[in-house]
Order: structure tokens, then C-alpha cells, then sequence
């Protein structure tokens, strides 16, 4: 994998954790897991800013995800909720869409051969930053 594919990849791996907070936080009845949820997405935040610096050091232009993946997290989130909104089912989905970001995020590492050590780190750092979030999301399942 080259550099820019991984950065790509990585953008949009943070940018769905975005997404999929953003889907879901009109919908937290309860003030401590919304307070952990929008700390999640600080971070998310956070690590998109680092992204974008890589993208500009890479001369990539970001490609924010498609409005129809908006819409899609959006709509998934409201069907998966109308039978069930308790914290203990948001944790869930929270940490279904956390696996899958995490499958990704080891596969771009065990595939990335590149030199560059600060992209090495950013992706060690965003498997451990999901890593921390779906422990304190197991705590409300």
C-alpha cells in the first residue's frame, strides 16, 4: 500500500467514526454516555486535523466522505433505534462500526511497507484510540 492510499483510507475510517456518532447522539437519553460518546468525537476530530495535515505534507486533496454515506448512517441508525434506543443498544451499534473500523485499520497496518515513521504512529495511534473506545462502550452494553 502507498502512503496516499493509506492516508485516504485512514481519513475515511475516522470520518465514519464521525459519522456514526453524529447519527446517533440526538438520540442518548442518558448525560454520562452522551458526555463519553462526544468525547469520542473530539478525538475522531482531532485525529481528522491530523489527517488533513498528512494530506497537505502528501499533496492529496481529502475526499470528505459522500453525503449519500451521511445519509445512509443516518438512515441505518434511525431503523436500528425505532425498536430500540436504550444506551445498552447504542453501545452496541457504536462498537459493531468500531470493529469494523479496527479490521480496516489492522489490515492497512500489516499491508503498509512504507517509510514514513509519523504515519506508522497515526495509524498505531487511531487502532488504539478505537481500541479505548469500544472499552468504555462495553461498559453500557
Amino acid at each position: 500500500m502507498e502512503e496516499k492510499e493509506v492516508i485516504l483510507k485512514l481519513y475515511h475510517n475516522v470520518e465514519m467514526g464521525v459519522v456514526g456518532i453524529l447519527s446517533i447522539e440526538d438520540k442518548i437519553d442518558s448525560k454520562k454516555f452522551y458526555e463519553v460518546i462526544q468525547a469520542q468525537k473530539r478525538e475522531y476530530q482531532r485525529v481528522s486535523k491530523e489527517m488533513s495535515k498528512l494530506c497537505d505534507k502528501y499533496d492529496i486533496l481529502k475526499k470528505d466522505l459522500s453525503s449519500m454515506a451521511y445519509m445512509m448512517s443516518d438512515m441505518m441508525a434511525n431503523m436500528k433505534l425505532s425498536l430500540d434506543n436504550s444506551v445498552s443498544h447504542i453501545a452496541k451499534m457504536m462498537m459493531e462500526g468500531t470493529n469494523k473500523g479496527l479490521i480496516e485499520l489492522e489490515t492497512i497496518q500489516n499491508h503498509y511497507q512504507g517509510k514514513d515513521q509519523e504515519l506508522k504512529n497515526l495509524i498505531s495511534d487511531i487502532i488504539q484510540m478505537e481500541q479505548k473506545n469500544n472499552e468504555e462502550l462495553k461498559l453500557y452494553l
